[in-house]
């Protein structure tokens, strides 16, 4: 079964999506920022990311772009509870899918299917 990487401060919402996630067979590795999520990812090479974006120490569309610019082409999904609308869009943001908190179980394995399923 497929690793995904789960990057999110909230440790609430980091328990419960692993919980679901691993409930429906998936390695799942989790990192509390996105300093520790770009590490991680560069580190394990999981098959999807599902980043939070406001965290401390460095922020999900920054994660998103320096593993993009170290070569890394992992499907990424943005978590958050900022409207996709009005995320910054400057540079274009590099994410595969946008997922709005609050989310429920089915909107994030949903998500993570749909895009492990382009692999």
């Amino acid at each position: 079964m497929a690793t995904i990487l789960l990057v999110e401060d909230e440790f609430v919402i980091a328990f419960g999506s692993r919980m679901i996630l691993e409930d429906e067979g998936f390695a799942v590795l989790v990192a509390a920022n996105g300093e520790a999520g770009l590490a991680e990812a560069l580190a394990s090479g999981p098959d999807l990311i599902v980043t939070d974006y406001m965290m401390p120490r460095m922020n999900g569309l920054e994660m998103i772009r320096q593993l993009r610019d170290h070569g890394v082409r992992t499907p990424i999904v943005l978590a958050t509870s900022i409207p996709e609308r009005q995320v910054p869009k400057d540079p274009p943001p590099q994410y595969d899918a946008y997922l709005g908190k609050p989310y429920g179980d089915a909107g994030l394995l949903d998500v993570v299917r749909r895009l492990l399923a382009a692999l």
